[in-house]
């Protein structure tokens, strides 16, 4: 694959081959032909991603109808089945988009964590309907990756003993020798975390595969606590190029491949060959994995008719339907308060009836209200909880949710200080990509959490996020948005949602609207003649309104515009946006405290964070910073000045692009 491709890493599927060939012909239980339909499959991660060769040469062995000969050889190109990396959204039978290291086996924390919590709370003596094993495959570059150690850490303290995780310990990575900067004991850390740490020498999988079939035994038969198998391996085996770092991450070459081919007995001509024998055994093992998921279909169907109302909520969860009228028991009572408290009373207001709702806070429950009153917390003794305590582990934290989301019948939350989002961003950013709608529950979003300071204070991240593709970042500035904004996000199945609120109290704000909050933006305030229009979001927003009144009071008329998701009204319809901003007749002022940047799409000047916080109480914060009515009138009736006699340029008025061709995914 990556010589026909001319890119690739052939060293690690080399290297990693002895072990994919023993799991995937002799314990790995999945079903080609079901695929994601077959709840009790075991779920395989390939953490180290760049080995993807080697996860679709055994896809296409097990006999997945999409991975055909001829997917395989358009390996990384436009289109194919077969990017450079796995994609979940492209390639049946793989369950997450790895790649970045160290979130493939962070997403399988997510994973075991979801099998337990399903086996737990929905298994029977007679139905044992979720009974299987998470299997990874990583590298050294995972396990220097920090994010895996928050949630590697986290998995032995909630001793998920059905993980088992296949350490490719080749000590090679791009740089060369893992000796230039990787020399720890990664067995005696591993058991530190309260793992079971098997360990194989390179001649123990090279010659005999004997001691890796009772290695994974003994993992299998360990139900206290994960286990890692570390497993000394070559890379590249059986190339010139073995051992050595120039075979991570280009192809072999033509007169090398020619020759580790005829070293293996291959015809050295033949590219993309399978012998008989080969396609033979594997041919078998797929009827027996099938005959393995007919007999569970089996079973389901009995649970089914002597459990039809369970039934019923399993099907509704892996259809990612939500129970009717559930929604409508989100808090509508308009009330002063901070959003992070009605947030707490929205996600209790529906969890009772959303099962599958789980998830928690790193550390901040207190402080990011974010306890569920219906339910215990998940930990090893009590696996049926739906609330997680992370620990402070934001990255840790949010892989975990992209795990727990891949699992199917589970719709994750997390919660932490907005500002730790960056912590968590490279995961965020995988949600994105992937479809995986994980709810992100963010926190004290501004200058508004007052003395902690500039350290805790998030001025970059609305447009690091906002920036994002596939994802929707909500900021309600009362009760009536938060509630709207929580129920959109349950909504929103394939796209992550990051809902920002308030740490400082926040009024009542007459006329906020649930339609208007479903559209990103809408007006909150219309005057006749207006020449001003301000616009707002979350905490800021009361601002707004009241510099509002006194600029209508002092015969300016002015407008208000209430924008708690730019994300959707950037969706809406140019008609609909130009109808709220009027951009074309007002000129525009954005009042936010974040960074200005990403404003400038929607409104002619900005009032905004140029510079880092500061610590001190939010009123001398606000007031510093321009975050006052009186500021907001000043520079509201410069900007109309400004604009006095060439009028205002539309914002709106421009082309827009769509630069995706067709074809491709």
């Amino acid at each position: 694959m990556p010589e026909s491709a001319n890119s690739g890493h052939p060293g690690a599927p080399m290297g990693m081959a002895p072990f994919a060939h023993v799991l995937f012909s002799e314990y790995l239980m999945v079903s080609p032909k079901m695929d994601s339909g077959y709840w009790n499959r075991d779920r395989f991660v390939l953490s180290n991603g760049h080995a993807c060769a080697l996860q679709y040469t055994m896809l296409h062995l097990m006999g997945y109808a999409q991975m055909t000969r001829e997917q395989c050889m358009k390996f990384r190109q436009l289109g194919s089945v077969t990017p450079g990396h796995p994609e979940n959204f492209v390639t049946n039978g793989v369950e997450v988009s790895t790649g970045p290291l160290g979130q493939g086996i962070s997403n399988a924390v997510g994973m075991a964590i979801a099998e337990s919590h399903m086996r737990s709370t929905y298994n029977t003596p007679d139905f044992p309907l979720f009974d299987h094993f998470t299997y990874v495959f990583c590298g050294d570059g995972c396990l220097q990756e920090g994010v895996s150690s928050e949630a590697c850490s986290l998995a032995g303290h909630l001793g998920l003993g059905k993980l088992i995780v296949l350490y490719d310990d080749n000590q090679i990575t791009i740089d060369g020798s893992t000796d230039l900067s990787f020399t720890e004991d990664v067995a005696k850390r591993y058991e530190a975390y309260n793992w079971q740490v098997l360990s194989l020498d390179e001649t123990e999988i090279s010659e005999n595969l004997d001691a890796l079939r009772k290695a994974l035994d003994v993992a299998r038969a360990e139900t206290s606590k994960p286990t890692l198998i570390k497993i000394k391996t070559i890379i590249g085996y059986g190339s010139s190029k073995a051992n050595t770092h120039s075979v991570h991450g280009a192809p072999l070459g033509p007169v090398d491949l020619k020759a580790t081919k005829e070293a293996y007995g291959l015809d050295p001509e033949k590219m993309f060959q399978v012998d008989d024998d080969v396609k033979d055994l594997y041919k078998k093992r797929a009827q027996i994995m099938e005959s393995n998921a007919d007999m569970w279909n089996n079973m389901y169907a009995k649970y089914k008719a002597v459990n039809p109302t369970q039934a019923a909520e399993l099907e509704r969860r892996f259809a990612s339907e939500l129970p009717s009228g559930v929604l409508d028991k989100l808090p509508s009572v308009a009330e002063a308060n901070a959003s992070r408290k009605h947030s707490n009373k929205c996600l209790n207001a529906v969890a009772a009836d959303l099962p599958e709702l789980i998830g928690g806070s790193a550390d901040l429950t207190p402080s990011n209200l974010t306890n569920l009153s219906c339910s215990t917390d998940f930990q090893k003794s009590t696996p049926t909880g739906r609330y997680l305590r992370f620990g402070v582990r934001e990255h840790g934290m949010a892989a975990i949710c992209n795990g727990l989301f891949a699992y199917g019948f589970m719709r994750p939350f997390c919660a932490t200080f907005f500002n730790f989002a960056g912590y968590a961003l490279g995961a965020i950013r995988v949600s994105a990509l992937s479809k995986f709608g994980v709810i992100y529950i963010m926190t004290h979003d501004s200058i508004g959490l007052g003395e902690d300071g500039p350290t805790h204070q998030p001025v970059e991240m609305f447009e690091s996020i906002r920036s994002m593709p596939n994802i929707n970042l909500y900021r309600p500035a009362d009760a009536i948005e938060t509630s709207t904004c929580y129920a959109m996000a349950l909504k929103s199945h394939e796209t992550p949602s990051v809902i920002c609120l308030s740490r400082q109290g926040l009024p009542i704000i007459p006329n906020t609207s649930s339609d208007g909050t479903e559209r990103g933006g809408y007006v909150l305030g219309e005057v006749d003649g207006a020449v001003l229009t301000l616009i707002g979001t979350g905490g800021e927003l009361h601002f707004v309104v009241d510099a509002a009144l006194a600029l209508n009071e002092a015969n300016v008329p002015t407008r208000v515009v209430s924008l708690p998701c730019m994300d959707v009204f950037l969706e809406q319809s140019l008609e609909y946006q130009r109808s709220v901003l009027k951009s074309s007749s007002t000129a525009c002022l954005s009042v936010e405290a974040s960074a200005v940047h990403g404003w400038h799409r929607l409104s002619h000047a900005q009032i905004g964070m140029t510079r880092f916080g500061a610590s001190a109480p939010y009123s001398d914060l606000a007031k510093k910073f321009g975050f006052t009515v009186e500021n907001i009138v000043a520079k509201g009736k410069n900007l109309v000045e400004f604009y006095k006699d060439g009028g205002v340029p539309d914002l709106l008025n421009r082309p827009v692009f769509n630069n995706i061709q067709p074809g491709g995914h």
